[in-house]
């Protein structure tokens, strides 16, 4: 069977598309069926959902793909692998979830969709968690995908230990097996995401919930400021909800588990650095532009309707291309890993469009006011630019070492600016 395949993604315009119909549905049935905000997790589902079929279609029509369908399992030997992992896994998640309930920092009514989607997540994960890990070792069935799963890890290095331990051998030989580069990655891994679970999730229902009111304002008075927040809104839930399944619903019917992690503590602060709780002492070092940006015709530099609009209408142009190179990852978005490699779309230009569009997002929205052009601000946007470049150099170190990201490297010569940089 011939790997190769199975790191290649879908087309930008799938993932956009299945984004946008699940984005636009989900606000409808919404606002059709009057659902309680405890649901916000229904599109995250959907999604994910989506994903997986597409993929699925595309493993049964394509026979490279090194996902196949297993019809040699015995009905013992399929039962015995899906309890074990059922109940890896559900001691994993269980921990996590005591995990948020205990930490201080995820304590509070601001934490509640994080608690929400644990509890509703776990409590189906009773149910249906047997059956799903069975299915997907008949249908999904994988040597490379067994490497990668952390379920698997757990088991292989709980088996060393004890094995070890029963020996005689001293501690230190014990726990050597989890110094091991593949053991520590498969961990780090789901560290990395413990983390990002609560920073997706808990946007989610605010942004919906924005993008509702506005919905009700424009129909309302059908102004065209309002139309544009609106649109912008929803297109950073479309954001936001792409995000959530990549860092929540690591599977193989996603085909988006990571393969390999940054193990270095610099390419992890540069990273974490830029998303909450950690931002905060970043953004108290350097000011955050798009503050100055506070709506107001006279604190612009051109104080006028006109000018205000101009730079409104340039500014969505600018969302628009930065939530298409995002959301054209599809399910494999994240930070520090390697998953599946984007090589169409706006990453055939340039390797990293979504920061360059962050970027130039960031500028127009402030460099209309005259606050921007202050030297705090000004210094303010250099570092938070310096942070941004520093993510990528760090994420091109580590994918670097795969031949497949040398390969593509040669393809497109540029980083951030075709042409030029």
């Amino acid at each position: 069977m011939n790997n190769s395949r199975a790191t290649t993604a879908l087309s930008p315009h799938f993932y956009v598309s299945a984004n946008l119909l699940v984005t636009a549905g989900s606000i409808y049935a919404v606002n059709l069926f009057d659902l309680h905000k405890d649901y916000f997790f229904l599109p995250v589902l959907i999604l994910a959902v989506a994903y997986a079929l597409l993929y699925f279609v595309r493993q049964c029509r394509n026979g490279h793909n090194h996902f196949y369908i297993d019809q040699n399992l015995s009905i013992e030997n399929l039962l015995r692998r899906a309890l074990a992992r059922y109940l890896i896994w559900l001691l994993v998640l269980y921990g996590g979830y005591q995990l948020y309930l205990l930490v201080p920092l995820y304590v509070g009514p601001a934490h509640h969709s994080t608690h929400q989607f644990f509890e509703t997540f776990l409590y189906w994960y009773l149910w249906l968690g047997l059956p799903y890990f069975a299915l997907t070792l008949t249908f999904k069935a994988s040597r490379t995908e067994d490497f990668y799963d952390p379920a698997v890890r757990f088991i292989h290095v709980g088996r060393q230990i004890l094995l070890r331990t029963l020996r005689g051998d001293s501690l230190r030989s014990v726990f050597y097996v989890l110094r091991k580069p593949y053991n520590r990655k498969v961990f780090l891994n789901l560290l990395m995401r413990a983390y990002f679970i609560p920073v997706m999730v808990e946007q989610i229902t605010p942004t919906a919930i924005s993008t509702l009111s506005l919905l009700y304002q424009q129909l309302a008075d059908h102004q065209w400021l309002t139309l544009f927040f609106m649109l912008s809104a929803m297109l950073w839930l479309l954001d936001i909800i792409n995000a959530t399944v990549a860092y929540t619903l690591e599977s193989r019917w996603l085909e988006n588990r990571s393969r390999s992690i940054d193990l270095t503590l610099g390419g992890w602060l540069v990273c974490l650095s830029v998303y909450s709780p950690l931002n905060e002492v970043t953004g108290s070092l350097f000011a955050f532009a798009p503050y100055v940006a506070s709506g107001r015709i006279d604190d612009l530099l051109i104080g006028s309707v006109m000018f205000f609009y101009i730079v409104k209408a340039l500014e969505f142009g600018i969302l628009v291309i930065h939530i298409y190179s995002d959301t054209s990852l599809g399910p494999s978005v994240a930070n520090i890993t390697l998953k599946k490699l984007q090589t169409r779309g706006p990453y055939a230009l340039i390797r990293h469009p979504g920061t360059t569009t962050k970027l130039l997002l960031w500028l127009v929205q402030s460099a209309a006011y005259r606050k921007f052009w202050t030297v705090k601000f000004l210094f303010g946007y250099f570092m938070w630019g310096v942070i941004y470049v520093l993510r990528a150099l760090t994420e091109e170190r580590h994918l670097s070492k795969f031949a497949e990201y040398r390969t593509y490297r040669k393809k497109v010569k540029y980083r951030f600016i075709p042409g030029l940089f």
